[in-house]
This record gives C-alpha cells, sequence and structure tokens, in this order.
C-alpha cells in the first residue's frame, strides 16, 4: 500500500514547492493537492506551473485532486455560494461544472490520476432529482 498525503494539511497556507516537499520528507509515496484557492490558486497559470515544475522533478506522483468546495479565497465567507454539482438549480449546476473545468485544466501542466468530487452537501438528504443532477455533472465532466 502507497502512502498518500494531502495538502488539506496546509490549507490555510499558500501551496507552494517546499510544502509539497515536506510531504515528501514525511514520507508522502503519493499527494493529493486540495483545491481552495486561498492555498492552490488552480486558475493562477504561474502558480499551476509552479507546483507542476516540483511534481516533474520530484518523482513524488500527483495521485489526486480534491475538487474546489468554493470559488473564492475565503471558503464562502464572502457569500459566495459552494460548488455543488448535485443543485437542482441549472444555473448553479452550470457555474459549478464551470469551476470544477477549471481545476481540471491544471492536468495540462500536471497530470494526476484521480478526481475527489463530493456529491451534495454537509447534512442533505437523499434527494432523486440532486442524485440525477449530480450524475448528470459527473457524466458531462467525464466528457
Amino acid at each position: 500500500m502507497r502512502k498518500a498525503m494531502s495538502t488539506y494539511v496546509y490549507v490555510k497556507e499558500r501551496l507552494h514547492p517546499g510544502l509539497l516537499q515536506g510531504l515528501a520528507d514525511a514520507g508522502a509515496e503519493a499527494i493529493e493537492i486540495f483545491c481552495a484557492r486561498g492555498h492552490f490558486d488552480y486558475s493562477n497559470r504561474t502558480h499551476v506551473r509552479e507546483i507542476a515544475g516540483w511534481f516533474k522533478g520530484s518523482g513524488v506522483p500527483f495521485h489526486s485532486m480534491h475538487s474546489p468546495m468554493f470559488n473564492d479565497y475565503d471558503w464562502g465567507r464572502s457569500g459566495s455560494p459552494p460548488i455543488n454539482v448535485a443543485d437542482t438549480e441549472k444555473k448553479r449546476l452550470i457555474e459549478a461544472m464551470d469551476e470544477i473545468k477549471r481545476c481540471l485544466e491544471v492536468a495540462e501542466q500536471a497530470p494526476f490520476r484521480f478526481l475527489v468530487q463530493h456529491m451534495g452537501m454537509s447534512g442533505e438528504s437523499f434527494d432523486e432529482r440532486k442524485f440525477e443532477a449530480g450524475m448528470t455533472a459527473i457524466e458531462h465532466l467525464r466528457a
């Protein structure tokens, strides 16, 4: 079994090669990057290149990326709605998928194997319409 670590442990800090190297030095054999713009700004090409460069030179696999939960820099405290691929309102669902697509573009510079995507929001009960919205979103993103 491979030991993998997530950058979520540093989510309140800007991600940089030194933090990734710290995970590798601590025994990480694979790394998951947590997408939160204040931590890893997946929409900033310079930041993406910096992180991609570390992976290319380190030999540590970029195993997975955790999809963003908010599209702002302060975890929704500014009033930004959460990114929810199971939203039944079409406009918000499209906005969520667009944000996740921006996150997936990181793979052009730094390929990774898996994307971790939560379906729905914490505390929600099962709803067939939300399930269908989520499955449709995943199919769309997969394409």
